[in-house]
Order: structure tokens, then sequence, then C-alpha cells
């Protein structure tokens, strides 16, 4: 899957040109998706998380996340004119104590952005495919002597992520995801929070957010501090 995942990449960097988006990145909300920026940020829930983007050029950018109990995302991702292309590879511990790996490809496409209403609503379709795989490490699943079991799906997801400026300095923010995948896997996940402008480049943000899978259930709230480059 890895070895696709990096041909997908190479693909995209090669046709991208032909119908990439190069809107003016300083016109875009802090919490845009298709915004391709060097940006890096800290932020702290029950853990502490350092993330960080790097543009290369007007439409692509390289991304990543890690955190102090050992959960990482990498990926990357590029501009076309429907949307944004993300391609990452991630590791979290679920609450069931199962560690979830998962490999993807995905897309945001703006919905509604209306130019001439900066305090409108910002709606994002999102939507990709994914390949799941769940170790079992905790035997309190109830599920005696399977400590170390691999399961593994293949499926997708489809969703969608709003944004509304409230004032010049906050922005609403909510994301809603569904996915569904071979060996019964599905799953959901919902969130919600603020932005806080505190500079053209300097934002605080507050979001919680909650996930039920088939593999266990994650939720977390989360307060983050981001710097734009």
């Amino acid at each position: 899957m890895y070895r696709v995942l990096m041909s997908l990449t190479a693909a995209i960097s090669v046709i991208g040109y032909a119908g990439s988006a190069t809107a003016d990145d300083d016109e875009k909300l802090a919490d845009d998706p298709t915004k391709i920026i060097t940006v890096v940020g800290v932020s702290y829930s029950d853990k502490v998380t350092v993330s960080g983007s790097v543009a290369i050029g007007p439409v692509s950018k390289i991304n990543v996340r890690v955190s102090d109990t050992g959960e990482w995302s990498v990926g990357g991702s590029y501009l076309f004119s429907f949307g944004i292309v993300n391609v990452a590879a991630s590791q979290r511990e679920l609450n069931s104590g199962v560690t979830q790996t998962q490999y993807s490809i995905g897309s945001f496409a703006p919905l509604i952005n209306p130019k001439d209403d900066p305090k409108g609503w910002r709606v994002f379709a999102a939507f990709g495919v994914n390949c799941t795989e769940g170790v079992i490490a905790n035997s309190a699943l109830d599920i005696g002597g399977l400590d170390g079991l691999t399961v593994t799906s293949r499926g997708g997801y489809i969703g969608a992520m709003a944004l509304k400026p409230l004032s010049d300095a906050i922005t609403f923010k909510g994301v809603a995801m569904v996915s569904r995948g071979s060996n019964n896997y599905e799953g959901y996940g919902v969130g919600g929070g603020l932005t806080f402008n505190l500079s053209d480049r300097d934002t605080i943000n507050v979001m919680a957010f909650y996930s039920d899978n088939s593999f266990g259930q994650n939720d977390s709230f989360n307060i983050g501090y981001r710097r734009e480059f």
C-alpha cells in the first residue's frame, strides 16, 4: 500500500499543473483545507502534538504530525482546479487499546465559497479511499487469546467541512465524516470548534472531536497554536 501511495503522489505531481488552482492563499481562512502554506503548530489534549506543513511551490506541500505518545501522520497535498488531493499514512491508538494504522488518498473540494461575502459559509466536500489496519493489543476487549491479531479493511469515506467567520477575529469550524469498508468495517466522526485570529499569521484553535469505528472509539478536546510563514 505504501508503494501505491508513493506512485499516486508522483502521478499527481506530474499531471497537476495542467489543471491546478493557484488562488491567492492570503485570501483564504486559516482553516481552509485547500490553503498551500508553510505552517508550524503545537496542540494539547491528553497528549502533546507537533504538526507542520512545508509548501513546495504554489500548489503542493508536505504534511507531518507527531505526538509524545507515538502517534504520527505523514503525507503530501496537491492543489487542482477542483480542490486539493491529500495522500497520507498515519497511526493512532484508540481508547479500546487497538493500534490503528491507515493509508489514504482523499480530497477536499469547495462547494460554497462566497467571494463576495467574507462572512459567508465556506463548505467543502470530503471524500476518499483508505486501507485501515487494526492491531489488537488489549485483552480487556473481552476477546481473549487474540492479542496481537491484525484486522485489515479497505474502503472509503465521505463527509463535509464547514467554516463560518463569526467576526474578523473568530471562525467557526465543523466537520462530519462517515466511512465503510470490507470485513464489515464502518465508522463515523464529528467535530466542531473555534479559531481565534491573533494576527494575519498567528491563530489559536479550540476543537472537540469524536470518532467511532469497528476498531474502537476516540474522543478529544484540543487547544492549539499555529504560525504561518
